[in-house]
């Protein structure tokens, strides 16, 4: 109950914040058309490049923050699968370009850390649609010595890195404090580089965590076969 309470909480937040603005600026549109039914030519204007635009964008966040929200399934193809198949998705419903870099050796982690990096890509990726105003985002998890490496980074305008570093939810939101918690919570930290100053710099999410595998199966039994045999003493013959 808690969970769901979390959830609609933040389908609310942002549809007011976001959503709710397209759909004013689209009645305060049809107030204009309404005293300047006169000239045809200027009605078909407003209808055509603000009404309409106004409602389409509304439209396309709708959906976009359905799907961002859509919990994925693990169980089917893996966490490597999922990201890619999650992406194209999350491409499809904003116009980003996003390309993906995934190791298949994270489908080896447990479940509950496949889950827990999923929700942090997804997070990263809510971030993006609502405050970067970028055309490409690219997501890479690639292992480096006992670890893996998870970086999702864009070409939007960025954000003063003091306000990633003072780690408050009133500066930053929601988002990225979450995000270091479910990190936490797996034994890595996440590191955030983004500069406002510059044009199109962009901001890059970067966040480090063990490798340690769940063994599968097979391996556990062929070990388990083998720790019996090394167990066992040969008695001497008669």
């Amino acid at each position: 109950m808690s969970l769901q309470e979390c959830i609609q909480q933040r389908i609310a937040s942002d549809l007011h914040d976001s959503t709710c603005q397209h759909l004013i600026a689209a009645s305060l549109g049809l107030m204009r058309l309404r005293s300047c039914l006169n000239g045809q030519a200027s009605a078909a204007r407003l209808c055509d490049d603000e009404i309409d635009a106004s409602i389409d964008e509304a439209l396309r966040e709708i959906r976009a923050f359905a799907y961002l929200l859509h919990p994925q399934n693990l169980t089917v193809d893996g966490l490597k699968a999922t990201i890619e198949r999650y992406s194209r998705g999350f491409a499809a419903r904003t116009s980003l370009h996003v390309t993906t870099r995934i190791s298949s050796d994270i489908d080896r982690l447990s479940r509950e850390k496949q889950h827990s990096v999923l929700r942090v890509i997804q997070e990263a990726l809510t971030n993006v649609f609502r405050h970067a105003k970028a055309t490409e985002v690219r997501i890479v998890v690639a292992p480096t010595g006992g670890h893996f490496q998870l970086t999702v980074s864009d070409n939007g305008r960025g954000f003063p890195a003091d306000r990633a570093r003072s780690g408050t939810k009133s500066a930053m939101g929601v988002g990225i404090p979450a995000m270091r918690a479910r990190l936490q919570q797996i034994g890595g930290p996440l590191h955030v580089q983004s500069n406002a100053a510059a044009r199109h710099s962009g901001t890059t999410l970067l966040a480090v965590f063990p490798r340690d595998f769940v063994e599968s199966r097979r391996n556990r039994n062929a070990t388990t076969v083998v720790r019996a045999h090394a167990g066992t003493r040969c008695r001497p013959r008669c």
